[in-house]
């Protein structure tokens, strides 16, 4: 398989999974039409692509930068197919990993560990099938257990341990992501619809795990075109947080 072929099926999965997530808009009225008709659907687009195009076995999430596959029992790979076409593999490798050094500096602790490599890529439904893509591998996180941060849900807790790992894991997001727009003009994608911001119901901490950050001007690496409200809904989460942590002195 080329890498064409690759991207346009990442592309088609990508497209039906936000077609299908009730909480994202895509800004365009007439788009957002077909939006709500897909997810009246008896069945799941998302879900049929992904058994066509994909092996399942192996197979954990599509999302916009990415195809998330298991690499073992203790890492994932995020594979990447979408980026411009007349970017090389190699340059396309170094601009990944400037931005993932970026929010891993600025983010500390609270952005998940992340390494940069190019790997074939053996996801797909035909096992002989394979292609080199740039990759980042992460530790695996069960998300059972770190579920998407919900303030609301934090909001209602009373004072322990947990909460106070949180409220501070929230302080290092905030303070990093001033440094990350302040270095480089960059933010992490805290937008609630991604579901990259999570929470561990153990212990509270808070974790980012989609490490690639959105631009200043609204657009990212891999050269789509996300809603206009995309880094609006990020600054403003950035701004409630910075509220809620303050009520406790933070």
């Amino acid at each position: 398989m080329n890498r064409r072929t690759a991207r346009t099926l990442h592309q088609s999965a990508n497209i039906t999974f936000w077609m299908e997530n009730p909480e994202w808009e895509s800004g365009n009225p007439y788009f957002d039409l077909l939006c709500r008709a897909a997810r009246a659907l008896p069945f799941s687009v998302h879900e049929a692509q992904k058994r066509a195009f994909f092996d399942r076995d192996i197979l954990i999430s599509v999302n916009a930068e990415s195809v998330v596959a298991v690499n073992g029992l203790a890492k994932v790979d995020k594979f990447m197919f979408r980026y411009p076409d007349k970017m090389s593999l190699e340059t396309f490798r170094d601009h990944v990993q400037h931005e993932v050094g970026a929010v891993l500096s600025s983010l500390g602790t609270v952005a998940l560990s992340t390494s940069v490599s190019i790997k074939s890529a053996y996801i797909f439904r035909n096992p002989q099938t394979s292609v080199r893509a740039v990759t980042q591998t992460q530790p695996r996180l069960n998300l059972d257990v770190n579920e998407v941060f919900n303030l609301e849900t934090v909001k209602d807790e009373a004072p322990s341990p947990r909460l106070t790992r949180t409220l501070s894991d929230l302080e290092n997001l905030i303070s990093g992501s001033d440094l990350l727009s302040e270095e480089y003009d960059f933010y992490p994608d805290i937008a609630m619809s991604s579901g990259n911001l999570r929470r561990s119901s153990k212990d509270g901490s808070v974790r980012l795990i989609d490490v690639m950050p959105a631009y200043g001007n609204g657009s990212r690496l891999i050269g789509d075109r996300p809603p206009a409200s995309w880094v609006p809904h990020i600054k403003e989460n950035l701004q409630i947080y910075q509220e809620f942590v303050g009520r406790f002195g933070g």
